[in-house]
């Protein structure tokens, strides 16, 4: 499983690479811990938003076809597989999620100069900040009293390693949203041509459980469709 933040900033810091990759994919080792530590999601022009889940939420993000923000967002997530005699990773990431909404009675939102201080962020030092948030329905806290210093030390890390490819991010004024948490524990049983144990019925996409991105969900879906039109062809 994933767990981490949403990082929003200006737009303009990004345009060097969302102008070349809508959605690019950056990986990072971290030196601490040596986790992979990837970006995911990225959303040029666009907004961040509260994912619903039935008794907990987390934060995501999109972008619109026809309207633009000054903000690019996209998710910094430090993967984590467990090992015995550990067998809940979905209710580990749950727990994180939920104690998040605790603190924060929702998503909490931080700027990256208050965390480093070792301090919350405030309505205040919000405002003062140069990113105005897409996502008003948020708290200003503090991010370290509920995501474990693990995956801390990796986000800081891979931000600041992301600051010399595309200056800007590591800013006192980047904002991060929290928790991020992506379950991939669940995975439906698939062939090379992604049909299920039940004859003739195809599965494709993240809600398979085999993707991880709108680019590797696009292509299973065509190659489900390719299978699909063989046999009906």
């Amino acid at each position: 499983m994933d767990i981490g933040v949403r990082v929003e900033v200006p737009a303009s810091i990004m345009r060097p690479v969302t102008d070349v990759m809508h959605e690019a994919k950056l990986l990072f080792y971290s030196k601490r811990f040596d986790d992979l530590v990837r970006t995911f999601c990225m959303n040029p022009y666009g907004v961040v938003v509260k994912e619903k889940h039935k008794d907990f939420c987390t934060v995501n993000g999109h972008s619109f076809s026809t309207k633009k923000t000054n903000n690019t967002n996209f998710a910094i997530l430090a993967s984590t597989t467990f090992t015995e005699p550990f067998h809940e990773p979905i209710a580990y990431g749950q727990y994180i999620a939920k104690l998040v909404n605790l603190l924060g009675e929702g998503i909490i939102v931080q700027r990256l100069g208050d965390l480093l201080q070792g301090r919350r962020s405030t309505p205040d030092r919000i405002k003062k900040g140069s990113v105005k948030p897409t996502l008003a329905d948020t708290t200003p806290g503090d991010l370290s009293f509920a995501i474990p210093y693990r995956y801390i030390s990796d986000i800081l890390e891979m931000l600041e390693a992301l600051d010399k490819i595309v200056p800007g991010v590591y800013s006192t004024s980047t904002l991060l949203y929290g928790a991020e948490v992506k379950f991939y524990s669940m995975r439906l049983k698939l062939t090379n041509n992604l049909e299920t144990e039940v004859k003739n019925l195809f599965a494709a996409g993240d809600g398979a459980g085999i993707t991880r991105g709108i680019i590797h969900a696009a292509v299973s879906g065509v190659v489900a469709a390719r299978e699909i039109l063989k046999r009906t062809a």
